[in-house]
Order: structure tokens, then sequence, then C-alpha cells
């Protein structure tokens, strides 16, 4: 079995991954956001993010773009969490047959593997102060949205958390 702690090492892995791989490419101050989205069971994971000009380019007809990590168009790759995704599958698909309420409490774990692992990496800064990190369902259910929405709060300055709940409505 994986523990807790093997699961955010393997997090925190992808992530350098998925950042180090953007970095080759944009300046790390340019970086409006970068997201880990799943699925509601947790079955997969992959990373997306956004620079600051590609927002900016679009708040103005669409000015929510950059809170709403699904509609992202930079970055996306799940190759760095390929191995991470294959391990929560698994525990997915054993998930199914359990209770709801020890259903939940794992999906509940699985989902803070992924922000703390999040907050390991801005902690060490990978991530500069003002860009926006997000965890989140690709189409949450009401747990997911809510956990979402308590990650933005763990994960960024207040400025920036009050920014995304607000514009996610949470």
């Amino acid at each position: 079995m994986h523990s807790f702690e093997s699961l955010r090492q393997a997090a925190v892995d992808a992530i350098r991954l998925g950042a180090f791989a953007a970095y080759k490419t944009i300046d790390k101050k340019s970086l409006f956001g970068f997201a880990i989205c799943t699925d509601d069971e947790l079955g997969s994971v992959f990373h997306v993010y956004a620079t600051r000009e590609w927002v900016s380019e679009r708040e103005a007809e669409y000015p929510e773009i950059g809170f709403i990590s699904v509609e992202w168009e930079q970055g996306f790759d799940d190759a760095p969490f390929l191995a991470l995704s294959s391990v929560f599958r698994k525990l997915a698909e054993a998930d199914q047959h359990l209770p709801d309420r020890e259903y939940e409490n794992n999906r509940i774990l699985r989902f803070r593997v992924l922000v703390e692992a999040m907050r390991v990496c801005r902690d060490e800064g990978l991530f500069d102060a003002n860009t926006l990190l997000s965890v989140g369902s690709t189409d949450p259910d009401d747990l997911m949205a809510k956990l979402a929405c308590e990650a933005a709060r763990h994960l960024n300055i207040p400025a920036i958390a009050e920014a995304y709940r607000q514009t996610m409505e949470c």
C-alpha cells in the first residue's frame, strides 16, 4: 500500500517536472497560474498553466479566464503524472466498492496529497508568490468544488485566494 508521504513525494516530483518544463519556454514571473487537474474520483492527474500574457489577451472577453484552469490552453501535460495517475486510478477503482463515507474520505485524502504537494513546491520557491496555484476537478461535484476553494486559500497569498474564491463563488 502507498503511504500518504510517498504519494505526496510522487506528486511533488511530478509538479517539479511540469514546472521545470514550463520554465524552459517561459520566465517564472510570466506564469499567471499553474494547476493540477483531476477527475472527481481522483483517478487521473495532469497539469496545465497559463501565462500572464495569455490571460491578459483573453480577459476582456472572458474576465474569469485566469481562474478557470480547465479553460487554460497552455502547458497541458500528463507525462510527469503518469506514474501517480496509475496509482491513483488503482486506488479509485478499489474505492468503488467501499461504503460512501470511506469512499469520500479516500477522495479527500488523495486530493489532500495533491494540495500538500503543491504547497511543498510553493514553499520551496518553485513558483512566484503572485502565481495562482490551484488543484481541482475538471468537472467538479459539490465536494470537489468545496475542496478546490479550500485549496486556493491554502496555496495562495490572501489577495489571489480571495480573487479565486470570488470568481468561483465559494
